[in-house]
C-alpha cells in the first residue's frame, strides 16, 4: 500500500497517510484532519473548521431563504394590485364607493324604466331594468372586492412582518 506524505494544516506536523485515506488524526496535536485531494496536491483541512464553516453557510442559505420568500410575497401582492391600480379607491372605502356609484347608476337606470313605461314604450322599458340589475349586481361585486381586498392586504402584512422578525432573528446569529 503506497502511502503519502502531508502536513497537519493545524501545527504542521508531517504525516504518512494511505492513499484512500479521507480523515486522519494527528499524532502530534490530536487535530482531527480530512486529507483533501486535488489534480495537483494532496493537503489536510481541520475538521472542525469545515464545520464551522458548514454552520456559517447554512445560516447564509437560511437568511437568503427568507429574503426570497419576503419579496415573492411582495411580487404576488403586486400582481394581485395590477388590475386595480388605475383606481383611486382601493379596500373597503374603494367598494363603498363602487358600491354608491352602482346604486346610483341603478336608481337612474329604474327612474328610466318608469318614465319609459309610463310614456307607453312597451318592450323599451325591458333595456333600462336589464341595466339597472347589473348595476346593483356590479355594487354588491364592488363591495365584496372592497372587503376581499383589506383582507388580502391584512393577511399580506401580517406574513411580511413575521418574515422580517424572523429575518431579523436570523441576522442576529
Amino acid at each position: 500500500m503506497e502511502t503519502l506524505s502531508v502536513r497537519c494544516n493545524h501545527c504542521g506536523a508531517p504525516l504518512q497517510v494511505a492513499e484512500n485515506t479521507r480523515f486522519v488524526t494527528c499524532q502530534f496535536c490530536q487535530s482531527s484532519l480530512e486529507v483533501k485531494r486535488t489534480d495537483s496536491s494532496v493537503f489536510t483541512e481541520e475538521v472542525a473548521k469545515i464545520a464551522e464553516n458548514t454552520g456559517k453557510m447554512a445560516g447564509s442559505l437560511e437568511v437568503i431563504t427568507v429574503q426570497n420568500e419576503i419579496e415573492k410575497l411582495d411580487r404576488e401582492m403586486g400582481l394581485q394590485q395590477l388590475p386595480t391600480s388605475a383606481k383611486k379607491g382601493s379596500g373597503v372605502a374603494g367598494g363603498i364607493v363602487g358600491a354608491a356609484f352602482g346604486i346610483f347608476f341603478a336608481v337612474v337606470c329604474f327612474l328610466m324604466a318608469s318614465g319609459f313605461s309610463s310614456a307607453g314604450a312597451g318592450m323599451f322599458t325591458i333595456v333600462p331594468v336589464g341595466m339597472g340589475i347589473f348595476g346593483l349586481v356590479m355594487a354588491g361585486a364592488a363591495l365584496i372586492g372592497g372587503v376581499n381586498h383589506e383582507a388580502d392586504r391584512s393577511k399580506y402584512q401580517e406574513r411580511r412582518e413575521e418574515l422580517e422578525r424572523k429575518l431579523e432573528a436570523l441576522k442576529q446569529k
